[in-house]
This record gives structure tokens, C-alpha cells and sequence, in this order.
């Protein structure tokens, strides 16, 4: 993990929620954004949740795929059980709940 100052993670993590929203806008699929929680909802009223974490210096996705935390490391959000990225996760948990497939422009990983 990269040792990050509070305010290193705060750019970072508002980075990745604002690549989430804008891929979001355009595949076409709600968001709304209410302070650091981003929620996602799919045409099948599914949801998929992602909020910052900043104490622990996280984001955290959930879904009915499940919960994952992602830590930052080498230039990426990682989860921090089994190294994968926000971005393959996130799209997972949408593709296993019938969504789009986003377009993830500015989100390394």
C-alpha cells in the first residue's frame, strides 16, 4: 500500500468517484451522488454502492456480488483480499447483476 497524506487520498478517491459517474452518465445508467456515497442503479433496480472511507484511506464497493475494500498501491485501487482492481470488480459486480458494461476513462486498472 502507498503510504498517502489525507489529502493525497482525498484527490484520488474523488478522481475515481467522478470516472465512476461519468462512465456512468454515459452508458446510461443512474447515479446519484450524495456527499462520499455514489450509488449506481441499473435498470432492474439493482444497485451497486461505493463510498469513501477516508480513516482507513478506502473506497468500498458493495453489491450483490459482495463487499470489497480497495486500497491505493501502485498507481490503482486494489482490493485488499485478493489484489484485484476497482475497476475489473466494478464491473463485475454490474455484469453480475445485468448491467452495462462502463467505459472507465481516467480509472487505471
Amino acid at each position: 500500500m502507498d503510504h498517502l497524506s489525507q489529502s493525497q487520498y482525498l484527490d484520488l478517491a474523488e478522481q475515481a468517484l467522478r470516472a465512476v459517474e461519468s462512465a456512468a452518465d454515459e452508458a446510461d445508467v443512474d447515479s446519484r451522488r450524495e456527499g462520499s456515497v455514489l450509488t449506481l442503479e441499473l435498470d432492474n433496480a439493482a444497485q451497486v454502492i461505493i463510498n469513501l472511507q477516508p480513516p482507513v484511506q478506502e473506497l468500498w464497493l458493495a453489491s450483490k456480488s459482495g463487499a470489497f475494500h480497495f486500497r491505493y498501491s501502485q498507481g490503482r485501487w486494489l482490493d485488499t483480499r485478493e489484489g484485484r482492481s476497482f475497476a475489473e470488480l466494478l464491473q463485475q459486480a454490474i455484469g453480475d447483476q445485468g448491467g452495462p458494461r462502463l467505459v472507465l476513462a481516467g480509472l487505471a486498472g
